[in-house]
């Protein structure tokens, strides 16, 4: 999700801070599902790169920070789903991750039939049969001969690349920059990121970073912590009335954002008292924009 996508609903999704560990693609490479192929060239690899430098960012390895939504994988289900099995926000801001959906933004597109291969074997759309190869008269093609041949797809993904840059404008840079020494330049903190999995934090780095931008920004801040703090204390006690041994990590977790949410709190009333006596610092009017119209 966006940090906007968050702040648009902070009454049904938890947020946090997704910091990936994405493989550095070589040519000579051969990557291979099932029965497809593919054995990388320059130019596939110089795809790649072209993403990885907008997209990504690569102190060494490789890794993406992208704000996520996060509950209790038990329940195994996504907290905008209906009890009718449908969206409750599909017309009320659906994340567009959404559409973009069995795809992946950082993936070149002439390489999407290898992500829809891998997504058809997985367990998470086992007996769904909703990726499945070859043509069908009912149905339109999504991915042909090297191509993303369904133009809604491509302009879902061509959105969801547009808006990953824009988080980076906006509060990826920033949070990179503060967790640069302490994360990214540790070698003993980055084995807690394994290869092709995240290390999920806090979302307070980027509200931090983003309440920085003016008055009006802390203030919306300030609200969406609350929000989550009640939200939060609702999915805990669900979840101690459900009594299932796997559910505990994630409570600990859940737990530790709350603190982390009052801590910001705090510091967040301290720099508005400190901005009253010495005024203002700089502002960011592009940040206000973009968490002013999430939660109009």
């Amino acid at each position: 999700m966006t940090l906007a996508e968050l702040f648009r609903h902070p009454d049904r999704f938890i947020g946090c801070i997704a910091i990936g560990r994405v493989a550095r693609r070589r040519p000579g490479e051969r990557l291979r599902v099932g029965r497809h192929e593919a054995l990388l060239d320059e130019a596939d690899c110089a795809a790649f790169d072209g993403l990885a430098e907008t997209l990504l960012y690569r102190p060494g390895d490789t890794f993406s920070i992208v704000a996520q939504g996060f509950d209790y994988p038990s329940l195994a289900r996504c907290p905008a789903l209906a009890d009718d099995g449908r969206c409750a926000i599909h017309l009320k801001g659906k994340p567009l991750t959404c559409e973009v959906v069995p795809l992946d933004p950082l993936v070149p597109d002439h390489l999407q039939h290898l992500v829809l291969a891998e997504r058809g074997d997985s367990a998470v759309y086992a007996g769904s049969a909703c990726i499945q190869e070859g043509t069908r008269d009912d149905l339109a093609l999504l991915v042909d001969e090297g191509r993303i041949a369904d133009l809604h797809a491509q302009h879902a993904l061509a959105r969801r690349r547009r808006a990953l840059e824009e988080e980076r404008s906006i509060w990826t840079q920033a949070v990179f920059d503060a967790l640069r020494a302490e994360l990214f330049d540790s070698p003993a903190a980055l084995a807690r990121i394994p290869p092709g999995g995240f290390l999920t934090i806090s979302l307070v780095p980027a509200l931090l970073s983003v309440a920085a931008a003016s008055a009006r920004c802390r203030a919306l801040c300030i609200d969406y912590i609350d929000s989550q703090l009640a939200l939060i204390e609702r999915c805990i006690a669900q979840a101690l009335t459900r009594r299932r041994l796997d559910d505990r990590p994630v409570t600990q977790q859940l737990r530790g954002f709350a603190n982390a949410y009052r801590h910001a709190k705090a510091r967040l009333f301290d720099a508005g008292t400190l901005e009253k006596d010495h005024g203002e610092p700089a502002a960011r009017p592009d940040i206000e924009a973009y968490l002013s119209s999430a939660v109009q």
